[in-house]
C-alpha cells in the first residue's frame, strides 16, 4: 500500500515475537576528517542493503568551513525527518490508512554559541514536523495515525529519552 510492503512488515513482526535479531539493525558508520582545504571538511561511506553511498559534510563558513556540502547536522534533521515521515507512512499503510500523497516538513532552530565557546545556551530549539497528508481518509484517522506515529517513530523516541553513548579518542602512531 502506497509504497510499503505490509505484508513484509506483518511477518516480520509475527517472526519478531520469537526471534526478536528480525527486527534489529546494526549500524557501523566511518568516516573521515580532511586536512586539505580544497576538499570539503568531512566525507563517510554508508552502506545500505542495496549498495552503499559516500555522503560529504561541510561547515557553513561561520563554523569554519567553505559551505560547500550539507552540515553534518543538516544529515541528522533530515534523517529525523525522513524518520517521522516513514514511520507515517508506514503506520497508515498498516492501519489500512491510503495515502495519495504526504509532505512533510520539519522547522528548528540551533544556537550555536556553546559550540563557539561564548557561553553556556542551550544549543536546540524545539523540533516542529508538519504532515500534510491527501487522502480520502477521515481527518480522525489521519489523527490516529499522527499519534501511532508519535508513539512508535525511532527519531521522536530519541528525542525524549536519553540514548546511552561512549566516546574515545586515540592517537595513531
Amino acid at each position: 500500500m502506497h509504497n510499503v510492503r505490509v505484508e513484509q512488515i506483518n511477518e516480520i513482526a509475527k517472526q519478531s515475537e520469537s526471534d526478536p535479531s528480525l527486527a534489529q539493525l546494526d549500524f557501523n558508520f566511518k568516516g573521515s576528517w580532511n586536512t586539505d582545504s580544497n576538499k570539503v571538511q568531512f566525507t563517510g561511506d554508508v552502506k545500505f542493503p542495496n549498495g552503499e553511498i559516500t555522503l560529504e559534510a561541510d561547515f557553513p563558513s561561520f563554523l569554519g568551513g567553505e559551505g560547500r556540502a550539507p552540515s553534518a547536522l543538516t544529515y541528522c534533521f533530515y534523517g529525523a525527518m525522513s524518520c517521522y515521515g516513514s514511520t507515517f507512512a508506514t503506520q497508515a499503510a498498516m492501519a489500512g490508512v491510503e495515502i495519495e500523497q504526504m509532505k512533510i516538513n520539519l522547522t528548528l532552530g540551533v544556537d550555536f554559541r556553546s559550540a563557539l565557546g561564548v557561553g553556556s545556551f542551550p544549543p536546540m530549539k524545539g523540533f516542529n514536523f508538519e504532515v500534510f497528508v491527501k487522502s480520502n481518509a477521515s481527518n480522525e484517522d489521519i489523527q490516529k495515525i499522527k499519534k501511532l506515529t508519535d508513539e512508535r517513530c525511532p527519531a521522536i523516541w530519541a528525542m525524549q529519552n536519553p540514548v546511552p553513548f561512549t566516546t574515545s579518542a586515540t592517537k595513531d602512531k
